[in-house]
């Protein structure tokens, strides 16, 4: 079924239903009916060969209106940080907060720290333009603070600690020809810029001229390499690669003069030096002398300490979870939330690792009602194909976080149809504009889209749609998902 076809779908039923009085049940030919046309939409014959699931319910009723595979295992993508973010929500609650000690090991000496300067992270993802007004900004607070005591010299090194988590820095299953790229940054207690740099690619006005290649932070700690080619006859591309376990940074490709900037997103490895690094040149930026070197507590032999174990400086406290959860879910940011699992595994059993965090979101979902041996948990994020869960399973999250007292900042944080983050250009100038509230969710093959939508009629629906192994674009699946929600919200019959 074609996309004009769904439009006057929409149209015909929105005449039927038209003038019929919103108070009357729904009897059950007309719930039939419902059911055939969505049932239509999806089987659609570009996706005859795709894995479809999905499940629709009324919240008040617990009527299932309609259901297709709705208890077997899909790959969810994104919808995976419905898990992730109901268990860090039931946890650790709205309000926890991150905690990032600066501390000192030496007295001071006149101006002088005599000894090092050591920051212990615990996982705070925040340090970027998402909520401060410059990446930097913590860290020159932090210069200010040490200039206001006098400081005017480090006389060891700033070591960054970041054993409140392991060392393995990515995710379980995650495709290698995709680590260099934002959505697949590395995860460290000690995180900075969101552990990747925004670029501005800037096309010169002539042919003679190189491109202008502007990053976020100014560093020492990644190196960019212009391999840009200035030209009217080729076909205009840009690539941005990182051989993984450098910071050379390759820019290459084809662009004409004169052409609109462009903007990519490399990652970085190893975090907890890019954090040390950048937090040394902003001291010295701000005329404090570091004697010393940036170091990863790791390159120390046998370092094993504790904040105790120094005279504190200062604690830098995170936005709220509710803020950084917003943040995780409407633009679907991979870091934040496998930060939360090993966040989870840091607050509840002493060490920040995926196994531990993976117990207590377990924990926290067998609670609300769904077996851990019933699907897989292999990543917080969805960025793995070794996550399986089913439709069902979704929405009994969906209905139980809808039923409790997080109801209200479990809704603010997820992406609102035609308004804001991943679903900002979606349904818009329909009745599911400013309706539909859902998660989606895009790995390669893979489409997700969950959440809750209120028929005209005013009944309260959540819904789960996963489609796994289609080969269609993604333009393509949202004509089937979006298309289906729209008629829901179209919808103008009491359902009993």
């Amino acid at each position: 079924m074609k996309l004009t076809q769904y439009f006057f779908l929409i149209i015909y039923i929105s005449i039927t239903l038209w003038g019929c009085s919103s108070s009357k049940e729904i009897p059950v030919a007309r719930l039939t009916n419902l059911q055939k046309q969505i049932d239509s939409i999806f089987n659609d014959e570009r996706f005859v060969n795709a894995h479809i699931g999905a499940i629709i319910k009324t919240m008040s009723s617990n009527k299932v209106l309609y259901e297709r595979n709705a208890h077997k295992l899909f790959m969810p993508a994104s919808n995976q940080k419905i898990l992730t973010a109901s268990a860090a929500l039931i946890k650790l609650g709205a309000d926890f907060r991150f905690r990032t000690i600066l501390s000192k090991s030496g007295s001071i000496k006149d101006s002088i720290i005599d000894g090092d300067v050591i920051v212990f992270g615990d996982g705070d993802p925040t340090l970027y333009s998402r909520f401060y007004k410059t990446p930097e900004e913590a860290f020159r607070n932090w210069a200010k603070l040490l200039k206001q005591k006098g400081i005017k010299t480090i006389s060891g090194n700033i070591i960054g600690d970041d054993n409140a988590f392991d060392d393995i820095a990515i995710g379980n299953g995650w495709s290698h020809d995709g680590l260099d790229v934002w959505y697949s940054a590395e995860v460290s207690a000690l995180q900075f810029n969101e552990n990747y740099v925004d670029l501005t690619i800037v096309p010169p006005s002539d042919n003679e001229t190189k491109c202008a290649i502007i990053p976020n932070v100014q560093s020492s700690y990644f190196n960019l390499i212009d391999s840009i080619n200035i030209s009217d006859t080729k076909k205009p591309f840009i690539n941005v690669t990182r051989e993984y376990g450098t910071n050379d940074i390759v820019i290459s490709g084809n662009v004409k003069k004169n052409s609109a900037k462009i903007y990519r997103s490399p990652s970085i490895t190893n975090p907890t030096k890019f954090y040390v690094t950048v937090l040394k040149e902003v001291f010295e930026a701000e005329e404090i002398k570091v004697l010393g070197k940036a170091l990863d507590c790791d390159e120390i032999k046998n370092w094993n300490h504790k904040p105790k174990d120094f005279t504190p400086i200062d604690t830098l406290y995170s936005p709220y979870l509710n803020d950084i959860l917003k943040g995780m879910m409407k633009r679907s940011q991979n870091l934040y939330a496998e930060t939360l699992v090993k966040t989870l595994g840091y607050n509840f059993l002493g060490k920040g690792t995926f196994e531990n965090g993976r117990k207590i979101v377990n924990e926290v979902l067998t609670g609300i009602g769904i077996n851990s041996d019933d699907y897989a948990y292999l990543d917080g994020s969805g960025l793995s194909r070794y996550n399986y869960v089913t439709p069902a399973q979704i929405v009994t999250i969906l209905e139980w976080m809808n039923t409790s007292s997080l109801s209200k900042a479990w809704h603010d944080l997820l992406p609102v149809a035609g308004v804001d983050g991943t679903l900002s250009g979606r349904m818009k100038n329909s009745k599911a504009e400013n309706n539909v509230h859902a998660k989606t969710g895009t790995i390669s093959n893979v489409r997700g889209l969950s959440g809750y939508v209120t028929t005209s009629a005013g009944d309260d629906i959540v819904f789960s749609f996963l489609i796994n192994s289609h080969l269609q674009s993604t333009k393509a699946t949202e004509d089937i998902t979006d298309s289906i929600l729209q008629i829901l919200a179209e919808y103008n019959f009491k359902i009993n």
